[in-house]
């Protein structure tokens, strides 16, 4: 098991950890736990990757912190000092502010019986995994098992990042009016919506049924990658932000309802995630490692599959590739170069 699923796991089991609930969840609990000063539970971050929300009660009223996940692995709070996990970021906290309203004092601790609420996303993430590494390379058994354990967070990044092309509700790169079409065809209900994707640079735009009437919300990406409806909440992935209006408008006109299905037949195959458009390999041609000649170096060069997701760029000047057994490299050109996977 890697770093990033043991300390997930040891998260899942802390007492005053409850998992994917809301800010107003999570004040509910606070104040069922008697509002003391210092009184804290944690949750998982709706708006960031991996990251988790710090709730402390004080003065009578609650108040939120983003423990955001770095690139490095660690863990900060906005403008404080990065922690191996999000409970050594508390550890530190029990014992200076340090930018907080107060000490945490007192874990407010989960019911008894309740466990952390998963939330649908992570219902729906192992599916979407293991169907793309069955798709992408063709394994199975405890080879699928292996890959899946050694990649686990380049794999879960990949297919948070990529899900919402496999979802009802996104409909790729069609115009505003065929959006509007779709949106006023079939069932008209408030709240009915879909997103279509903009341009190439990221953007995209939130269509919504509104009292028969069609309203349009861009949906920009800023420098950081982060996602947002404009003087809104920022998101890691479209998914995130679905899954917050869906619950609470927050500027919009009203709560997102029904998605609006897709015309290409595909509505509600949720679970069989689409290859990205730069993947470097066909669906079946990777058994335990691919030998790629590369015509910008003019060399074979030999890719583990945590190597094809980091070097989809190198690999889309391919020309040729082909399977390993783990014996050699099958093939009349010059030798591979490197190790055998």
């Amino acid at each position: 098991m890697d770093a990033s699923a043991k300390m997930a796991d040891a998260v899942n089991t802390l007492p005053f950890f409850y998992g994917n609930i809301t800010r107003e969840e999570a004040e509910d609990y606070l104040r069922q736990g008697g509002m003391s000063n210092g009184l804290y539970l944690l949750r998982q971050s709706r708006n960031y990757l991996g990251g988790f929300a710090l709730s402390v009660a004080n003065a009578k009223h609650c108040y939120h912190y983003t423990i955001e996940k770095k690139p490095n692995e660690m863990y900060a709070i906005a403008g404080g000092k990065s922690y191996r996990s999000p409970v050594d970021v508390i550890d530190h906290h029990s014992q200076e502010s340090d930018g907080l309203v107060c000490l945490l004092k007192k874990p407010c601790n989960r019911p008894k019986n309740m466990q952390p609420k998963v939330g649908p996303f992570e219902d729906l993430k192992e599916k979407l995994i293991r169907e793309y590494v069955k798709q992408t390379w063709n394994l199975q058994g405890a080879a699928l098992e292996q890959a899946i354990i050694s990649q686990r967070p380049q794999l879960e990044k990949l297919i948070a990042t990529t899900a919402h092309e496999s979802m009802p509700w996104f409909h790729g790169a069609i115009s505003r009016e065929q959006s509007e079409a779709r949106l006023q065809s079939g069932s008209r209900s408030n709240g009915k919506f879909l997103i279509r994707q903009r341009n190439e640079n990221g953007s995209y735009a939130l269509g919504l049924l509104h009292e028969g009437e069609v309203i349009h919300y861009r949906i920009d990406r800023d420098r950081k990658n982060k996602l947002s409806i404009p003087d809104g909440k920022q998101f890691d992935t479209l998914w995130q932000l679905v899954e917050h209006y869906s619950y609470k408008p927050d500027g919009l006109l009203r709560v997102l309802t029904e998605p609006s299905p897709r015309q290409d037949g595909q509505a509600g195959l949720i679970g069989r995630p689409s290859l990205p458009a730069n993947h470097p390999l066909p669906g079946n041609t990777l058994v335990s490692g691919v030998c790629v000649y590369i015509k910008k170096r003019k060399r074979k060069m030999l890719f583990s599959p945590l190597e094809l997701i980091q070097n989809s760029e190198a690999l889309s000047s391919a020309t040729e590739t082909e399977k390993h057994s783990g014996s050699g490299c099958h093939t009349d050109r010059a030798s591979c170069t490197g190790k055998i996977f």
